[in-house]
């Protein structure tokens, strides 16, 4: 299950977080590249993440000017 969990940013960029919950170790890749991909056909990348304790991913995305 997949929940925003934070916008913000000015009027060129903008970044989200997205908590991905229910991480296995057999659905770790599968749930995050998905995610990556969603993000990706609205122009968000990837910048950071992190997993909180064993069942949960934060992944952190930005959506600015290109090549920033």
């Amino acid at each position: 299950m997949y929940h925003l969990f934070n916008n913000y940013g000015g009027k060129d960029m903008m970044y989200r977080t997205e908590l991905l919950e229910e991480i296995t170790i057999e659905n770790a890749t599968v749930k995050i590249n998905a995610k990556i991909e969603e993000m990706e056909k609205e122009s968000y990348r990837l910048v950071t993440m992190s997993f909180w304790g064993t069942e949960r991913a934060v992944l952190v995305f930005k959506k600015g000017l290109k090549g920033s």
